[in-house]
């Protein structure tokens, strides 16, 4: 790998960080590697911490097929929160993984990530959608 990582279980999350150089065989891996420390520790949120990752402009087509992997592996499953280095954000890989079913968001510093990751998210059902019966006809 040419990327190191190393996992640290916090009160309210796992804690991920990520640092060396960015490697897209590495990165396939993580959701993977992520996924297996969740089902240890039992952990649903964890924060990932990629900020001192080299070379994170990476091509679209790559951003693509992590979002993939990330819905794929992950899901719905366990709540992400990244810490990426802001230059380098579009929401691509994100945007791919969340219409797929992730729950996931990537930002530009730790505190806005930690605080995303904790934030409560209300689901509401929709009281806009009604059954209406139809029209009999005589």
């Amino acid at each position: 790998m040419n990327s190191t990582y190393s996992f640290e279980q916090k009160q309210d999350y796992l804690y991920l960080t990520i640092s060396g150089d960015y490697n897209k065989d590495d990165f396939r891996r993580f959701p993977k590697i992520i996924m297996d420390e969740c089902e240890k520790t039992g952990a649903e949120k964890v924060l990932i911490n990629a900020l001192n990752v080299s070379g994170t402009n990476v091509p679209a087509m790559e951003r693509f097929y992590m979002g993939e992997e990330i819905a794929r592996v992950i899901g719905s499953k366990v709540k992400i929160a990244v810490a990426w280095p802001e230059k380098d954000i579009n929401k691509f890989a994100e945007n791919v993984a969340v219409n797929r079913g992730g729950n996931i968001c990537v930002l530009g510093d730790l505190v806005s990530a930690e605080n995303w990751l904790l934030a409560v998210q209300e689901r509401k059902a929709s009281t806009d959608f009604q059954i209406r019966p139809s029209a009999s006809s005589s």
